[in-house]
């Protein structure tokens, strides 16, 4: 596990930025625009990142923020689990349960202060110096779906 870390930690390093798209049968449907930066520790397991999203559509809420998420990927126990703290208060925990030379897949275990959320799983495809992600998710209102997916060039923001 401590070599896919590597690979993940040289992968995502930097700043990214781009478009993306929302969609859920819960919420209206929207554009929007991130931001994401990954910060690798040079001497732990671990890489800190931060994502913010602004809406991109014709309504009063453009700009705005549509949502903020921090957290790690981190080695833990032989496991590459990723740690979210968002904006509205969700605190989530994925594993990494699949990955290959530029794709990554993490399933959600721990899913707190949302009773909402059943399970909810990021995907992420990377390149030197394009990141695409999804954030694929099921609550008790909606069957495990797409929710989220952006397209991400490496830039300076």
């Amino acid at each position: 596990m401590k070599e896919a870390l590597t690979q993940i930690k040289k992968m995502f390093a930097g700043k990214w930025s781009g478009e993306g798209f929302a969609k859920f049968p819960t919420i209206d449907d929207t554009a929007y625009t991130e931001q994401l930066e990954f910060i690798p520790d040079a001497y732990k397991d671990a890489l800190l990142f931060s994502q913010k999203t602004l809406y991109k559509n014709n309504t009063d809420k453009n700009g705005h923020t549509v949502f903020w998420d921090t957290g790690f990927i981190l080695l833990k126990d032989d496991k590459i689990l990723l740690h979210s703290v968002q904006v509205g208060g969700r605190i989530e925990t994925y594993v990494l349960v699949e990955s290959n030379e530029n794709s990554f897949v993490f399933n959600s275990v721990v899913v707190s202060n949302d009773v909402k959320t059943i399970a909810s799983q990021r995907i992420f495809l990377v390149n030197e110096n394009n990141f695409h992600y999804e954030l694929n998710m099921a609550t008790h209102e909606a069957l495990f779906q797409n929710h989220l997916s952006a397209h991400l060039t490496r830039s300076d923001f």
